[in-house]
């Protein structure tokens, strides 16, 4: 989801007349908490992976608690820096995710369209994945799931919430504004 508004974003930043060097100098309060979210996130992930039964019951029956401490961890972030418009675009992305996470058990319900022609395995792979599970009858707020399909052809095929339209929106904006920021005005 970062990779292409990233790329996107650096190159055009850099036609602009950007500096990639400024990316340095950024002043980022909290940022070991997005980072901290984000290995919560993953490891949760690897830990849900194992062959061993007790720690796939540890997983099973804590994930909502870590999903939704790591949520509460880039909130708390986001806000740290919520005069970047950047990180005003990532908060409103981040709480809409974690609001229709929240609404379906702690996982972020995933829309497979029918034309989208995803095989069974991928579908009953995400229900057992411990941060997705596919949309049904059941699912609260689908609107604000990921049902946005960019399908193959394109090289990164994905499914996407309006959340995440905003995330990449700000990385787009995050790159751009410190990219050709002036350091000598901060």
């Amino acid at each position: 989801m970062f990779i292409e508004p990233s790329f996107l974003s650096i190159a055009i930043a850099k036609i602009r007349g950007g500096k990639i060097n400024n990316l340095a100098n950024v002043n980022f309060k909290g940022y070991f908490l997005f980072i901290a979210a984000f290995l919560m996130q993953g490891f949760l992930g690897l830990l849900n992976n194992s062959d061993i039964l007790t720690i796939k019951k540890f997983v099973s029956n804590y994930s909502y608690y870590v999903i939704t401490l790591s949520y509460i961890m880039m909130i708390g972030a986001s806000l740290m820096n919520v005069k970047k418009i950047y990180m005003k675009l990532f908060l409103i992305g981040i709480i809409l995710n974690f609001i229709v996470i929240m609404a379906n058990g702690g996982k972020m319900p995933v829309y497979f369209p029918p034309d989208l022609n995803v095989s069974e395995e991928v579908i009953e792979e995400r229900e057992y994945d411990i941060i997705h599970t596919v949309v049904d009858e059941n699912t609260k707020l689908v609107f604000l799931a990921d049902i946005i399909t960019i399908p193959k052809p394109y090289p990164l095929p994905k499914i996407l919430s309006i959340g995440d339209v905003f995330i990449m929106a700000g990385v787009f904006m995050f790159f751009q504004k410190e990219m050709l920021s002036d350091l000598s005005q901060t």
